[in-house]
């Protein structure tokens, strides 16, 4: 009967170890999400200002600061998911597994696993495990920061065309002069 009872304690603390790796997994998301919402909120801010503003005329790139900042913080938060996603994978793989070799070392690792895409081998494909170093331009990330970053670049240079035109003038005027 104490077995029995032993088995019933591994199966609380499996649960408990991917409820929690779970609230990890979910707390990753909800801040790749947090950073798209600030991202559009502080873009509209900047556009905003530079709409009424004058003295903003010749800051024409100061809404690219927000969205390659944000874009850098969301592409961070999805590897760690990614790489949290990997390492329940693994835990649940050792569940599975009769030997259950490494189980009470897994039981007690938090630590994001962390794979490149040059190192993820068949056989870590078949385990079910993924790359975490290819979130830059995944599908998730490219459409909205790409068009967002389209959008405030043509939104900057229509408001800003007359200062634009400006400096290609004096560039003009310096090029005629033999400087």
């Amino acid at each position: 009967m104490a077995e029995n009872e032993r088995i019933n304690i591994y199966n609380d603390d499996d649960r408990q170890y991917l409820e929690m790796m779970q609230g990890n997994i979910e707390r990753m998301a909800a801040n790749s999400s947090n950073c798209k919402a600030w991202m559009v909120t502080i873009v509209a801010a900047v556009m905003a200002l530079q709409c009424s503003i004058d003295a903003l005329n010749g800051w024409i790139l100061l809404g690219i600061l927000p969205v390659t900042l944000f874009w850098y913080l969301d592409v961070f938060y999805l590897h760690l998911e990614r790489g949290m996603r990997n390492r329940q994978t693994v835990f649940m793989n050792i569940l599975r597994s009769e030997k259950r070799e490494g189980y009470k070392e897994a039981l007690f690792n938090f630590k994001p696993l962390m794979i490149g895409k040059k190192e993820l081998t068949d056989e870590k494909k078949e385990q079910g495990l993924v790359a975490t170093d290819d979130r830059w331009f995944s599908e998730s990330i490219n459409p909205f920061y790409g068009l967002t970053l389209v959008c405030v670049l043509i939104i900057s240079v229509v408001l800003n065309w007359d200062v634009i035109m400006g400096w290609i003038g004096w560039i003009g005027k310096l090029f005629s002069k033999g400087v």
